[in-house]
């Protein structure tokens, strides 16, 4: 008896040990970072900012593999299923947390179907014209809009940029038309084209075209004026209060992801985010880092599911 309880004690050592190790060596391959999104929009152009230094922190290639859709469904989708090895990562923005309330149905559970890792950065929204719109302030652009059909584009139903649009019809008055891409990048593109008359979008791809004429900044979300475009006055700055929609990008891994593994992907993200170099180019851009843990992010992530849950039932988001 005495030699059986020797061996099964020195077995579950063994596997203990071997479990530890597999673990410890985390990550070991490629990992995969799914982004809902087309390239060029805030959330493409987040991850690669992220990604060079992320691969010499993690010291393994990290891979950003765009899976874009109208409400950013199908990138999600693939995580859900994937296996829950910390090798298949989501990077989520507002449609995420907002579909729920605005979808009819979803192939997977937002709240149970994922584990949280960290909520990355947030972002102000600024609404921006082409320059053939004659509204120089936002006063102006509603007044036109009352008179005239107007258009503007967004990142798909669900974004930040879409919401941002019905909140701005809600609280003003107007019926400007939403037209929806599959990012930020695409709805700029079809800004600067003349196709559509506005675009709700982000720091991180604006600026350029503002500095080079092609496109007219009028109002941007928050308390006080951003430092990466000081000249552009907030919404309530030019008398329209209760649209500061921002806009929000997290990670989460597949139900189940050991807690040790989504850990160790955040610490590695909250180094990089730490690193002077880096932390220049997201701010430029518009980024405004968070990196907590996994825990505050599975909380973030039911607040900011019911949150809009309750808003659309007093708001129609599904246009």
């Amino acid at each position: 008896m005495i030699g059986k309880r020797r061996l099964l004690t020195a077995t579950a050592g063994l596997v203990v040990a071997r479990s530890a190790s597999a673990q410890a060596k985390y990550p070991s391959e490629p990992v995969k970072l799914i982004v809902p999104r087309a390239p060029g929009g805030g959330s493409d152009i987040l991850a690669r900012l992220l990604q060079p230094a992320l691969e010499k922190k993690l010291g393994v290639p990290v891979i950003v593999d765009n899976r874009p859709d109208a409400a950013a469904v199908m990138g999600a989708t693939i995580v859900t299923k994937a296996k829950p090895d910390g090798y298949t990562l989501l990077l989520t923005d507002n449609s995420f947390y907002q579909n729920p309330a605005i979808l009819e149905s979803l192939p997977y559970d937002t709240l149970n179907g994922f584990t949280a890792i960290t909520m990355l950065a947030q972002a102000p929204v600024i609404l921006i014209v082409h320059p053939d719109v004659p509204a120089k302030t936002l006063a102006e652009l509603l007044e036109l809009a009352k008179k005239t059909n107007l258009t503007f584009a967004s990142g798909g139903v669900g974004s930040s940029t879409h919401l941002m649009g019905v909140m701005v019809n809600l609280k003003a008055g107007t019926d400007i038309t939403h037209v929806p891409f599959k990012s930020s990048g695409q709805a700029l593109i079809a800004l600067l084209g003349g196709h559509v008359s506005m675009q709700y979008g982000g720091l991180a791809s604006a600026p350029p075209y503002m500095k080079d004429g092609k496109v007219r900044a009028v109002a941007i979300t928050g308390d006080k004026r951003d430092p990466a475009v000081p000249d552009v006055p907030t919404f309530k700055e030019s008398g329209l209060e209760g649209v500061d929609v921002s806009s929000v990008w997290g990670l989460h891994a597949p139900p189940g992801t050991p807690i040790e593994i989504r850990r160790a992907v955040r610490d590695a993200i909250a180094a990089v985010m730490r690193d002077p170099e880096v932390a220049k180019q997201l701010a430029d851009r518009g980024y405004q880092t968070i990196a907590g843990t996994p825990d505050e992010h599975q909380a973030q992530t039911n607040a900011l599911v019911n949150q809009w849950m309750e808003v659309g039932k007093k708001v129609n988001l599904k246009e």
